[in-house]
């Protein structure tokens, strides 16, 4: 029995060791934080310098803000080509009158904008599945939508600005970005992804499934959605190139509901970082996912979570009460939690696995084993 207690004990100081190494350089204090106050609002710092997606954040009263202009990503360029459902790959494109009919067309013309004028889009007649976005800026005009049909999605490998249109009904995603490049930037505003597919593939050999599947590169996220897909909602890995380039994102005022309904697999996530991703998630909301709402995992890989509300994760059954959560971190994963709402799910908070999550209050229902929940220090 004492050789038992001792050799646990032994243990528990390893662990406890290896979490102050790994969390050494985080801040544990919210005066490291919230930064001296700006007129009459507070500076919110996340990440230090080498945090590709940052934006500023501001908290006034029990708000936060951002003044980062998503607009000013657009890549340059006034070359316009239109696209319409019924319109002529042998028209100029030149303007809507002489829309094109198919978005290769549109990018064999190398504009730097591409206009979707409203419609749906169908792979097989208006684009070719796989087709790569890179280096130019598409935008829909009304109800702009992209209909994989099941079929592979279009692909993002280069800087893009996407605004207003709702991709769906693809394989493995809706819309892939596949960046071997870490500086590369892609923009999303107004944006769906919703009702990608569930296949038969074993799920844990597919890297990144989710309505927005990213691996790599830099992203900015501004009111987009990723409902009713058959795995993930948004998606985060790192590089298909098997380098360490994983993503930096910045998602504000998101939202992502319903995703994994309809998969037997226990961790289906609205939002979920995994390989290194660096993230920051602002006043967004996610909500009913079959698995943990937001789901951060792996070495190197770090959330702050600001402002943001998460309700009602599915009921797993007993074997998966700690995917049933509104939040979770594991394996080496850290999770800032600031002014963050739980509403509805088995736990509010679980970390295991090494996970960490470090929080500025304590939630009702928490779930620990061999991870961490740490208040912040005020």
């Amino acid at each position: 029995m004492l050789l038992l207690i001792v050799g646990t004990t032994i243990i528990h100081f390893r662990h406890t060791i290896s979490r102050w190494w790994l969390l050494r350089s985080y801040p544990h204090d919210l005066q490291q934080i919230y930064q001296p106050k700006r007129s009459s609002d507070t500076i919110v710092h996340c990440f230090d310098n080498e945090f590709r997606a940052s934006i500023p954040i501001y908290k006034k009263g029990e708000n936060f803000y951002t003044t980062y202009d998503f607009e000013k990503n657009r890549l340059e360029g006034s070359d316009t080509i239109y696209i319409s459902v019924k319109g002529d790959d042998s028209y100029s494109g030149r303007n809507r009158q002489t829309a094109k009919h198919s978005i290769e067309a549109a990018l064999r013309a190398k504009a730097h904008n591409i206009i979707l004028l409203e419609g749906r889009y169908k792979s097989g007649i208006h684009f070719k599945s796989n087709t790569h976005l890179s280096d130019v800026n598409l935008i829909g005009e009304g109800r702009v939508v992209i209909d994989n049909m099941g079929r592979v999605p279009l692909a993002v490998t280069g800087n893009v600005f996407i605004h207003n249109i709702e991709f769906a009904n693809g394989s493995r995603g809706s819309l892939r970005a596949y960046l071997e490049d870490p500086y590369k930037v892609c923009t999303y505003v107004c944006c769906k992804f919703n009702n990608s597919l569930v296949d038969d593939a074993d799920v844990s050999k597919a890297l990144s499934l989710g309505g927005l599947r990213i691996q790599g590169g830099t992203h900015y996220l501004y009111r987009c959605e990723a409902s009713y897909n058959g795995y993930d909602g948004f998606s985060y890995h790192a590089a298909p190139d098997g380098s360490l380039n994983a993503p930096h994102v910045a998602e504000v005022e998101c939202k992502a509901f319903h995703n994994g309904e309809h998969n037997a697999y226990e961790s289906n996530n609205a939002s979920t970082a995994h390989d290194g991703t660096h993230i920051i998630r602002l006043n967004c909301a996610y909500g009913y996912s079959h698995g943990g709402n937001v789901a951060d995992v792996h070495n190197g890989t770090v959330s702050y979570n600001v402002g943001c509300t998460a309700y009602s994760a599915m009921d797993l059954g007993m074997n998966f009460r700690k995917y049933q959560a509104n939040y979770f971190c594991a394996t080496n994963g850290v999770m800032y939690l600031l002014s963050c709402k739980s509403y509805g799910s088995y736990y509010d908070l679980s970390s295991w696995n090494s996970g960490n999550i470090l929080s500025d209050k304590v939630y009702k229902r928490e779930y620990t084993d061999n991870g961490s929940i740490i208040l912040l220090k005020k």
